[in-house]
């Protein structure tokens, strides 16, 4: 069974199961987020190769959420990933594992932002590359 995902990464993340991949924010600043999931099984799962791009994308999407706090978020953020640069797959998370995924802001330019994330289980990298999101609360 999973743990409840926070009402934190429902309201900036929109997708749900079998996509969704986070449960909770372990630890987060302005210019990174440490967040922690458990990866989909069952129908609809994307094979880990997608679904470790799109667990950093959504760990991207709290970092950014993070980093533009200070601007009024629209009612319904939108916000999409642009380009995947350098991404490697170091190995797989066994069955229920816990995934961490580690993101860090490179550079913002407007509602463009690059970031450089990995994702780990029990210190193991298992994926990591550099991703371009757009986002529109940047406003």
């Amino acid at each position: 069974m999973h743990a409840p995902v926070e009402p934190a990464i429902l309201r900036v993340v929109p997708h749900r199961a079998p996509i969704l991949r986070l449960e909770r924010v372990l630890a987060a600043t302005l210019r990174a987020v440490v967040v922690a999931g458990r990866e989909p099984d069952g129908p609809g799962a994307l094979p880990w190769e997608l679904g470790a791009i799109e667990g950093l994308a959504q760990a991207a999407a709290v970092l950014l959420a993070q980093a533009f706090a200070e601007h009024e978020l629209p009612s319904d953020p939108r916000g999409m990933l642009v380009a995947v640069k350098r991404f490697t797959i170091d190995g797989r998370p066994p069955a229920g594992a816990t995934i961490h995924y580690h993101v860090g802001l490179v550079r913002q330019f407007g509602p463009t932002a690059m970031v450089r994330g990995h994702a780990a289980c029990d210190g193991e990298r298992l994926a990591g590359g550099d991703l371009t999101l757009w986002s529109d609360q940047a406003r």
